[in-house]
């Protein structure tokens, strides 16, 4: 190591101490130029500022180690640029990582034919999230795509599936568990007969959860050419194979499996008219309806709930209309009237699943809300209704929610109910949970319903709403501890407010 007095005059400082040598010396380039220019700031600092402003200057003085010429330059854009208010809130995005206001805000741009600004296209070409990546495509501009190609980290997710099908063999045999998965779910969605050709080839070296979660792949573009693979799933030795089987042979019309329950559901349920229903189990099932889940039921579930459950939730709803040719609200207050109606409920409810029927869904949550405790359970009737809820359309989960929300309805619970309305909410609804929110003024559990969802809300409320939801406003004393996330709500608000008044179509 060189002597002290060796050192060049700031590194000379730094090692005895500005106490010992409070002045650097006799100085020369940017160095002396930073410390005049910092006359008057403590030593210690003017020290710091200094040997920094040396590293970048030696930094960027250094001799390149490659030297590449491009024949090509950027194309002209020809979308115009964003609005410098736009540009400011993609920036305080940007730098605040929410992904899911800046996936809005390149909608909102790519509507309005606007680009993102020049100085942020490294950033959100940088972006980690792919779906993130893929939305910004359409806004980057002629300068942004031409960018991507510069940098393998930028390249388009297109890019990178293409890169990823080439080699999607090699990954299907050699990957783990999660690549394996991936590349199947990929296959399947553009090559089905391709992954269940994987599937089907492997199929008896698999263990039995990987075999659950890769058939599961196949609810992807569900065919009739899948009933052979899902048929060697029904005869699994593993439970949660022949279950998730079951439940796409269920959802596949016309396979034998659906052909044999619905035969078992028209002997076990039959219409007397004008309004009676019959229920005939039989005392045992034999081992084909067995290995088709009418099995042992599981502890704390009586056998005949069991098989009803099993039996009715096989069954497209509209086949009980035409086989007794009556409504969904006769055939549910029918089952109501026998001993077996909350099992039979359930079953319809599942059934939703093989295609949606607001009718039979109205018709379920108004009986389940008649229900008395000692019939149906409070938490079971929440999660039934749930479960109902989340298959109904967008605008009718919505519509609900607001009879909710008025008190006009109690199936689900307020809180489930929001969690489970899609964002944009319909104005009503915003205006209502808006409302309701300036209507609070103690903690209840109406209130932890309403102010547990401000996130969700920033989000979903929709572009009339905005200026009423940015309007500041406190919460009560009781709900003060609240304020924190009411801020960083309108702070979202007022952002999206933003985007909508400057991006129109």
């Amino acid at each position: 190591m060189p002597a002290v007095n060796e050192l060049d005059a700031l590194t000379r400082l730094a090692t005895l101490g500005t106490a010992r040598s409070p002045e650097p010396g006799p100085l020369a380039g940017v160095e002396a130029q930073a410390l005049r220019a910092l006359e008057g700031v403590p030593a210690e600092k003017r020290l710091l500022l200094a040997a920094g402003v040396r590293a970048v200057a030696r930094a960027a003085g250094s001799p390149l180690t490659r030297l590449e010429t491009r024949e090509t330059v950027a194309p002209s854009d020809t979308l115009e640029l964003c609005p410098p208010r736009v540009s400011a809130v993609l920036t305080e995005l940007l730098v605040a990582n929410d992904g899911d206001v800046l996936r809005e805000a390149f909608g909102r741009l790519a509507l309005a034919r606007r680009r993102l600004p020049p100085e942020l296209l490294p950033r959100v070409l940088a972006l980690k999230d792919p779906s993130l990546r893929a939305a910004a495509v359409p806004v980057l501009g002629e300068r942004g795509v031409w960018l991507s190609r510069l940098n393998p980290e930028w390249r388009t997710s297109a890019a990178s599936l293409a890169s990823a099908t080439g080699e999607a063999e090699r990954v299907w045999t050699e990957g783990n568990l999660e690549e394996r998965l991936a590349v199947l779910t990929q296959a399947r969605g553009l090559e089905p007969a391709r992954a269940r050709s994987w599937l089907q080839g492997t199929w008896a070296q698999e263990k039995a959860e990987h075999r659950a979660r890769f058939l599961a792949c196949l609810d992807m573009g569900l065919s009739p050419e899948d009933e052979a693979l899902l048929e060697l799933g029904r005869k699994d030795r593993s439970g949660p194979v022949r279950e998730v089987a079951r439940y796409l042979l269920a959802r596949l019309p016309g396979s034998a499996f659906t052909r044999r329950m619905a035969d078992r559901a028209r002997a076990v349920l039959v219409w007397e008219k004008p309004a009676t229903l019959r229920i005939q189990l039989p005392a045992k099932w034999d081992a084909e309806a067995e290995r088709d889940g009418l099995d042992k039921p599981p502890p704390g579930v009586g056998q005949s709930e069991h098989w009803l459950i099993r039996l009715v939730e096989c069954v497209p709803l509209l086949s009980w209309e035409e086989w007794f040719e009556v409504t969904p609200e006769q055939l549910v207050a029918a089952a109501g009237r026998t001993d077996h109606g909350i099992a039979l409920s359930e079953g319809w409810a599942h059934a939703l699943r093989l295609g949606v029927s607001s009718s039979w869904g109205m018709a379920l949550l108004a009986w389940w809300s008649r229900c008395e405790s000692k019939v149906l359970e409070a938490e079971r009737a929440q999660l039934l209704a749930v479960s109902v809820l989340e298959q109904l359309p967008p605008a009718e989960r919505a519509a609900r929610t607001l009879r909710i929300l008025q008190r006009a309805e109690s199936l689900p619970s307020l809180d489930r109910a929001l969690a489970l309305t899609p964002a944009p909410w319909p104005a009503k609804l915003g205006y209502s949970w808006l409302q309701a929110l300036h209507e609070l003024y103690d903690p209840s559990t109406r209130a932890t319903a309403l102010l547990g969802v401000f996130r969700q809300a920033a989000l979903a409320l929709p572009p009339e709403c905005l200026a009423t939801a940015a309007e500041p406003f406190d919460l009560p004393t009781p709900l003060s501890r609240w304020n924190q996330e009411l801020r960083r709500f309108q702070q979202t608000v007022s952002l999206r407010r933003i985007l909508h008044e400057e991006l129109k179509p």
